[in-house]
């Protein structure tokens, strides 16, 4: 089940957002944990349009969570979101994630969106691809750009046009949402 994320999910999203630090992932270019708190504070500042979601087994445990985060500081990005998606280290298979792309999906429709964006590290070929499978375009790569441990790294930006029709991969993970609730 997918559900909004809730201050009470907030050890859950520092964990596993922690877990995306760990050496060779590449998933996030921050390199100090994140704790609970940092993650209720975050959540508090993420008011509508924004959000965040997070993927629940039938026990209620955390499995993934997502969220539609500010794009830029100017005031003309107001119809375009930064997403992020992490998943459960042990639950990696590409279905969490998909279903967790395909709900960050249907909410930036829902909520007015025109675009999505995600800005990754080139070496995150797996985040990459499946957002490139659900109609993501590449926009740029900025070479040798992001200051990483121990060098610099490429980072590439992608897009998706919320206005144009959904690959059958990421659509038939939209209808089975659309079908939950």
């Amino acid at each position: 089940m997918i559900r909004p994320a809730t201050e009470a999910d907030a050890a859950a999203l520092a964990r596993i957002y922690n877990q995306a630090m760990k050496p060779g992932i590449y998933a996030t270019a921050l390199v100090k944990p994140v704790t609970a708190e940092n993650r209720v504070e975050w959540l508090r500042q993420l008011r509508e349009p924004l959000g965040a979601w997070v993927l629940t087994s039938s026990s209620d445990e955390v499995l993934g969570w997502c969220s539609l985060n500010p794009f830029g500081p100017r005031p003309s990005y107001t119809r375009v979101a930064e997403m992020s998606a992490y998943v459960e280290e042990s639950r990696r298979s590409g279905i969490i994630g998909g279903k967790l792309l395909a709900c960050l999906i249907i909410e930036a429709r829902r909520r007015g969106f025109k675009s999505l964006v995600s800005i990754a590290f080139e070496k995150n070929t797996i985040s990459l691809s499946g957002c490139l499978e659900a109609g993501f375009l590449p926009m740029a790569t900025l070479y040798d750009i992001a200051d990483f441990r121990e060098g610099y790294e490429n980072v590439t930006w992608i897009q998706k046009d919320l206005s144009a029709p959904d690959p059958p991969v990421i659509r038939r993970f939209i209808d089975a949402l659309s079908m939950e609730g």
